[in-house]
């Protein structure tokens, strides 16, 4: 078996390893490296898919620069696909992350595609609410309505906001949302990563509840940089929950790692 294998959701990208018989050294320094698009694999992030004695399997999550994460949406619906190619989970699974277990449905649509809907974890409706909401779906998010979000500075604007007094320790996913039509736009400054990303699931998810609040409609295609994704929900009072993120995952190719001393 490879030692790793690549794929995207949505232009959002990951390195998956089979934590089932890995000898790969798994920490900070390894997983930066990895994730290093002129030394390395080149990802957004790394997960490693391991058994769990409750569900189908665990997704353990990395950002690109080696620290854990809670949650990433479509890190999860790529490790739903990748656990479906390597006869881990069938079409449809349950999991554990970091921010608790979740469902997923896995339906084959070319050789190395799925279209695959994964469960978020519910989330309270914040108590303030506006052009600029703070609301965590599995990892924190500062959502900022604007006219224009595909002509937003997002790399300047997330880092200054990023690296603000208030957010500078534990950090922030910043979105950028404008309404076009019937579609919602969204662009992301991910922690982590410290730069946009073409596509993050949570965001998107946090962006769904944010209109939803705003119109009162509960399903939200979502344009973003790398793809569509949508995303619906059921409203209970001021708990949103049933929330499902669908969209595609791809795999892109797999392959063996040279050095088992990696250096970021």
């Amino acid at each position: 078996m490879p030692d790793f294998c690549k794929f995207h959701g949505t232009g959002n990208d990951f390195i998956l390893i089979d934590g089932r018989e890995t000898k790969l050294r798994i920490d900070a320094k390894s997983i930066a490296a990895l994730c290093n698009r002129h030394t390395g694999i080149g990802a957004d992030g790394l997960i490693v898919v391991v058994p769990h004695k409750d569900c189908t399997f665990e997704m353990i999550y990395y950002n690109a620069d080696g620290s854990p994460a809670t949650m990433c949406g479509n890190g999860a619906r790529c490790a739903a696909a990748f656990a479906f190619m390597n006869n881990i989970a069938g079409s449809e699974c349950d999991f554990m992350a970091g921010d608790g277990r979740h469902e997923a449905t896995i339906e084959k649509t070319s050789p190395n595609e799925w279209k695959v809907e994964i469960t978020m974890r519910d989330v309270t409706a914040p108590a303030i609410t506006g052009d600029s909401t703070e609301i965590n779906t599995g990892t924190p998010h500062l959502v900022k309505i604007v006219e224009d979000a595909a002509n937003t500075d997002v790399f300047t604007l997330g880092r200054e906001i990023r690296y603000s007094e208030k957010y500078r320790k534990n950090g922030v996913n910043i979105d950028w949302m404008s309404y076009e039509n019937d579609k919602l736009r969204v662009r992301t400054y991910e922690k982590g990563v410290e730069n946009e990303t073409l596509s993050c699931g949570t965001g998107v998810t946090a962006c769904g509840i944010v209109a939803a609040l705003n119109t009162g409609r509960y399903e939200w295609d979502v344009v973003t940089p790398g793809g569509m994704l949508s995303v619906k929900m059921v409203r209970e009072g001021n708990l949103f929950t049933n929330i499902r993120l669908k969209g595609p995952a791809t795999f892109v190719f797999s392959g063996d790692i040279a050095s088992r001393n990696l250096d970021a």
